[in-house]
Parts: C-alpha cells; sequence; structure tokens
C-alpha cells in the first residue's frame, strides 16, 4: 500500500490524533485517550511549530487512501483509519464517536471492500479517558453478510462489535503523566 499523500487532504481543524495517540517522547508525554495538553478547542495544537516528531509525522488513512471520500474525514465520520496498520494487510478503524457515518452504506461498502479483497479489519475503541484502546478483528464475523451484499446484517455486525468491545473489555488504564517540556 502506497504512503504518499494525497494531494489536496489536509487535517483542517480536526484534532482527532491530539487525544487518541499516546504520546511518550522526551518532550511530551501524555496518556492515551486523553487530550494533549497543548491543544486548545477550536485552535489545534498551541506549539505546532516546536511539536515532538512523533506528532510532525502523524497522518491517518484518509490522507493515503484515495478511495475514501470527504465524508472519511474524522471530523465528519468519527472515525479515524489507522495508517500505521497498512504494513500488516490490516486496516484498523478507530471508532472516535458513534456517528450515522458508521451505519451509511459508503462505510459498508469500503469495509465490504476491504474484507472481500482479503485485507484484515479491525475496529478500534478509545474507551475511558486515560486508558488504552481496544480492538477486534471482525472479518470472521462479516465474512456471509459481505459475501451476500447484505448491508442490514453486516451493520448489525457493526454494531455487535462495538457493544461487545465496549461491554466485554477489560479497560486498561495508561499510567503516563502529562508533562511537557515544549512552549
Amino acid at each position: 500500500m502506497s504512503l504518499t499523500i494525497i494531494e489536496g487532504r489536509e487535517c483542517g481543524r480536526c484534532t482527532a490524533c491530539c487525544g487518541f495517540a499516546p504520546i511518550r517522547t522526551d518532550t511530551l508525554r501524555k496518556p492515551a485517550n486523553s487530550l494533549c495538553l497543548h491543544c486548545a478547542e477550536g485552535q489545534g495544537c498551541t506549539v505546532y511549530d516546536v511539536r515532538p516528531q512523533v506528532c510532525r509525522g502523524f497522518y491517518c488513512g484518509y490522507f493515503f487512501l484515495p478511495e475514501l471520500g470527504p465524508n472519511w474525514h474524522p471530523e465528519n465520520s468519527g472515525v479515524v483509519i489507522r495508517s500505521e496498520s497498512f504494513n500488516n494487510d490490516t486496516i484498523t478503524i478507530l471508532i472516535l464517536r458513534l456517528s450515522e457515518f458508521l451505519i451509511s452504506e459508503e462505510f459498508a461498502g469500503m469495509v465490504g471492500a476491504w474484507v472481500q479483497a482479503g485485507i484484515a479489519v479491525e475496529f478500534e475503541r478509545v474507551g475511558p479517558e486515560g486508558h488504552l484502546p481496544a480492538k477486534m478483528e471482525i472479518n470472521d464475523f462479516l465474512e456471509d453478510a459481505v459475501a451476500a451484499g447484505d448491508l442490514r446484517e453486516m451493520q448489525k455486525v457493526f454494531a455487535w462489535s462495538l457493544a461487545y468491545i465496549d461491554q466485554n473489555h477489560t479497560w486498561e488504564r495508561d499510567d503516563t503523566a502529562f508533562w511537557s517540556a515544549l512552549n
């Protein structure tokens, strides 16, 4: 899978990665699923020019997958495609918030196409603030619905998978303490 940024795609006002990602660098530390202390609502990163390389180098899958339209932008969809999963022939879909997009034909069609192509698809949930995420591969559960082209059944599997993670996962606390040497 190519990791060339598609021209014209931008973060805009999106700060999704400022919240879910754990950061553990020499200049900045923050726990998973906690908004970075340098992220200001409506402004984004207040230390943008001196942010650590881990922040500079992160781009979600929306930047690399041409088949994803504007509805897949994290601000619009409530999901982040984890681009670091591409090397393993896996697509990890981090669900930041439940949204109408998750029950759309566009979402189901794309997930179904990935499953048909033999790409492992994982749903990942952020969980409570300050806790590590949980993920679940959903291909086996979707196989029959995808083969039948049954959008309704795919949507049921999506809902079941997310509920299963939320209700059955033991959330692991991320004990990283906020710390910053950035000004």
